[in-house]
């Protein structure tokens, strides 16, 4: 079975993120449909990490290969930091509105059954599908912060960014560690649909929970998937070269390692292994 090219070395990085009770749920009010993007990840989180986590631990013994071993283990480090820190965060927001909690256990609960009911090879195409994604949409977000991000709480702007950028960084771990362990391409094409229907299935969990226990005054906009996520001052080829990266994601010899690197990106890793305090990175220091 064939694998494309291995992906840069990962880096787990360990940041001390904090998230005080000051927290709110509207953290983003110069775009609060961005902001609820973020909720949108913040409850997926902790359950759909984990199920790309336990599936890749259990598929970390079928590998031939060391390296692709060794970025299986690198890539479930840093994915088990994403779900630790987005738990932290929703349970700030379970104190405030403690009608959330049902909803993080739901979606949990979704993903325990996916593992529990589907194959293995499904859980691989599943990460290697949404995987994919990650690096036209952190392009997007990186290329369109400034509208994306306004009067906005640096505190949780920094960490979505975190998150992003070490999903752009390793936007090919799930896709070699499918194609090395699986390695069929119309498998992964044909549980594409699957997938997509699952995780709208979470996004209808998320929204409904979410608009019934937070109050209409305190959300600055319902949850809505959609609601216009693409302002006006975002240029049309910008949108249009991210559809056209997203579906590329579906082509046989895709390899996200070719998506553009913008230059943002670039900085934010040099800035980062620099020393810089990134919990508060951006926008308050970030050019």
């Amino acid at each position: 079975m064939n694998r494309g090219p291995m992906s840069s070395h990962l880096k787990v990085r360990n940041i001390d993120w904090q998230f005080p009770d000051d927290v709110r749920w509207n953290w983003n009010p110069g775009n609060p449909s961005w902001g609820n993007v973020g909720h949108y990840i913040g409850f997926m989180a902790p359950g759909f990490e984990r199920y790309f986590i336990k599936s890749i631990r259990k598929a970390i013994p079928l590998m031939r290969d060391p390296a692709i071993a060794e970025e299986a283990d690198l890539f479930c480090k840093q994915e088990g930091l994403h779900a630790k820190h987005h738990q932290s965060l929703v349970a700030v927001l379970c104190k405030q509105y403690p009608g959330l909690k049902p909803v993080t256990d739901e979606i949990t609960g979704e993903y325990d059954a996916l593992f529990e009911k589907e194959t293995l090879e499904f859980h691989l195409a599943y990460a290697a599908v949404v995987e994919a994604t990650f690096s036209p949409l952190a392009k997007f977000v990186a290329g369109n912060r400034q509208c994306l991000f306004r009067d906005t709480d640096p505190r949780i702007a920094s960490f979505i960014m975190w998150h992003l950028m070490e999903e752009y960084e390793h936007r090919s771990s799930a896709l070699n560690i499918y194609n090395h362990v699986v390695g069929s391409y119309w498998y992964r094409l044909r549980k594409a649909p699957q997938v997509v229907k699952h995780l709208m299935h979470c996004v209808d969990i998320i929204e409904r929970g979410c608009n019934a226990a937070v109050p209409a005054a305190d959300m600055g906009m319902v949850m809505d998937r959609h609601k216009p996520l693409y302002l006006e001052e975002i240029p049309l080829k910008n949108k249009l070269s991210t559809l056209f990266d997203l579906f590329c994601t579906l082509f046989p010899f895709h390899n996200p390692d070719h998506v553009e690197q913008p230059e943002w990106v670039r900085q934010w890793f040099e800035a980062e292994s620099s020393g810089i305090d990134m919990r508060t990175y951006f926008p308050n220091v970030s050019p």
